[in-house]
């Protein structure tokens, strides 16, 4: 498969497209990888250093891939952080460029706002821009919890701790403003009956909910790109005609092996790199549960 991807670039570390090209390239994929900024590492660090890309850059580096006759070959498209608001109307120019090509094409928007805790912590105007312009044309969506509150309208926390069955209810209210025949994956599900030290995933599309559950990792650090790395691998199974509940389990028994490497060598960053072999044949799989 040969994916176009729009995040954020890090020297040091693994979030954006350095958490997401890596795992696909092992995968089998062909990445083409477009930095919406570059920097030095994520912003959790004290400093960091670099910027995000201006948004004549990252349109001339599209017309360049589309010179070398990518666009047109394109079977996944990826975008997460923008950086700048009018970085959206850049990836949706790529997505329609695409789609004239291939029709089956398919494009995966992670909305990257925020997170329980900071809050928004993108430009302002961003929301607006994804809601706008970029989730009509998706044909999968893969916010977090809080990211999907603000998607569907909802007030902060309003479905944290929620009913299943609430938040279920959110995401096909969002799933109404996507194309027809979309699924969205709540990549950090926090719902009333979830089981202590336990994480869970949602997916949600117009037929059916699966949920998956997977253990919950008490680091002394928490790493960055979690949600990025399953966004990229929930993506390339779904594009690979893997139904949502298989694509579902795949991205939980990946990152959970990734996580559990991460664990083992107490490092502060997603240990990709160690977890390489866990990419095509992660050892613990998970039950995925028919929530309707």
């Amino acid at each position: 498969m040969r994916i176009l991807s729009f995040q954020s670039q890090v020297i040091f570390g693994h979030v954006g497209n350095s958490a997401a090209a890596f795992p696909l390239q092992c995968l089998g994929h062909d990445v083409w990888a477009v930095p919406t900024a570059i920097l030095s590492n994520h912003a959790g660090y004290p400093d960091t250093a670099g910027r995000a890309a201006a948004p004549a850059e990252i349109a001339a580096l599209v017309a360049g891939l589309d010179r070398r006759g990518a666009l047109a070959a394109c079977d996944l498209l990826l975008s997460g952080y923008l950086g700048a608001p009018a970085t959206a109307a850049i990836v949706a120019d790529a997505v329609a460029r695409v789609r004239a090509a291939n029709p089956d094409a398919l494009y995966c928007c992670d909305p990257v706002l925020g997170d329980r805790g900071p809050g928004i912590y993108v430009d302002p105007d961003l929301p607006g821009r994804f809601a706008a312009a970029l989730v009509p044309l998706a044909d999968l969506l893969t916010p977090n919890l809080f990211e999907l509150e603000v998607l569907a309208g909802m007030s902060p926390g309003a479905l944290d701790g929620a009913d299943l069955s609430d938040i279920v209810t959110g995401a096909r209210e969002v799933l109404t403003r996507m194309r027809p025949g979309g699924c969205l994956l709540v990549t950090s599900v926090e719902h009333r009956d979830q089981g202590d030290g336990m994480a869970a995933m949602l997916a949600v599309d117009d037929g059916g909910a699966w949920l998956v559950e997977t253990p919950l990792f008490a680091f002394a650090i928490a790493p960055h790109g979690a949600g990025d790395l399953v966004a990229a691998l929930f993506a390339a199974c779904f594009a690979a005609g893997r139904q949502p509940s298989d694509a579902l389990a795949e991205s939980a028994a990946v990152l959970h092996a990734v996580f559990v490497q991460t664990a083992r060598t107490g490092a502060a960053e997603l240990a990709l790199v160690d977890a390489r072999n866990s990419f095509t044949m992660p050892s613990t799989r998970f039950a995925v549960r028919d929530i309707g």
